[in-house]
Formats: C-alpha cells, structure tokens, sequence
C-alpha cells in the first residue's frame, strides 16, 4: 500500500485514456502521463514486489520484447497483486493489420503461466511457471453486432469465434501474483 493505504496501481502505456488512483504511464509526453516512459525498456521504475496492481489496456501488441515487459510487471506486484491486460484477439483483423501491432495472442502466448495453456514441445515444457503469475480468467469480448450470439447460443459463439475471424473483438486476461511459497509447494514435475 501506498500513502495513507491506498493501493499502488500503474496504468501502463494510459496514452489519453488516464485511470483516477493510477499512476498513469505512457511513453509520449503529449499524453500528460504522470510518468513518461517507454515500456520498451526494463527494468521498470519500480522496486520489486512495490504494485497492487496493473492494467494494461492494448498496449502489449505495440511492444518490442512484450515477454520482457511481462515479466518485469510480474516482478514489480506484490504477492496477491492483479495483472489484467487487454489486447485484440488473435482472430480479430485488427489483431495484426494496424500497422504499429508488432504482436498478435492467444491464451497459448502465456507459457510459463500457472493455468495457461501448456504446450508439448520442449521450449514450453522449460517455460513452464518461469513467471510467478497464476492466470485466473481469460475472457473473449465479442463484436457487439455478435453479443446476441453470446448471450442466446454461447456453443455457435464459441464455435464461430474458433472457426471464423472477426467475431471476437478484444481478449481479457487477468493474472495474480503468486506467492514463492505456493510455487515452491506446486513445482511441476519434469
């Protein structure tokens, strides 16, 4: 916590979109951030396990090395502290036609994280729980002509946005930190 308990929380890559209670960070000044920096470069500014929590609203799919970025905010949170970041989906036009995108993801981006997809090859096996985030949700937002679809038939939603492009506009991910603890206790076997 922060001055007078108030939770230490960074908005990271605010652009004009600033979070009241955020320390809003951005890279362009124009953007009147409280804290101009470019998220190309780590270490963050911060001190290890010194956040609660961090959004990152489509802000990774602009990032060189976002693996870097990644696991330093993991190194910023506190144990307990939230990780939600947001990004176009991988079926989505968007996800890679703009031309800034230097990424595209899907929940199999996130080896290494407890509760991601794992993979069968050898580089995910040795990735696997290298960050100490635990993935808690993983939420597909589709086009809003498709939340009909969502709410009334969710199996042709899921379908259609496994098969087809377009149908989902935007992925949600939400990670916690997890304690060296419950790693220590949860280490996979090999």
């Amino acid at each position: 916590m922060g001055e007078h308990g108030k939770p230490i929380l960074l908005n990271l890559g605010c652009g004009f979109e600033r979070f009241a209670g955020h320390i809003n960070v951005d890279g362009y000044a124009i953007c009147n951030p409280d804290v101009v920096w470019d998220l190309n470069i780590t270490p963050l500014p911060w001190a290890e396990n010194s956040i609660d929590g961090i959004k990152l609203y489509h802000v990774i799919e602009h990032v060189e090395n976002w693996w870097e970025l990644f696991s330093d905010c993991a190194r910023v949170l506190k144990v307990g502290g939230y990780f939600d970041v947001r990004m176009p989906c991988d079926s989505s036009t968007s996800a890679m036609t703009y031309r800034d995108h230097l990424n595209a993801f899907s929940s199999y981006s996130f080896y290494g994280i407890w509760g991601a997809q794992r993979g069968s090859n050898a580089w995910a096996t040795e990735q696997q729980h290298s960050v100490p985030l635990g993935m808690i949700s993983h939420l597909k937002v589709p086009n809003p002509q498709f939340f009909w679809m969502a709410r009334w038939a969710p199996w042709l939603m899921e379908f259609c946005a496994a098969h087809g492009r377009n149908f989902i506009r935007e992925q949600r991910f939400m990670f916690v930190k997890l304690s060296p603890e419950y790693l220590e206790k949860h280490q996979p076997s090999r």
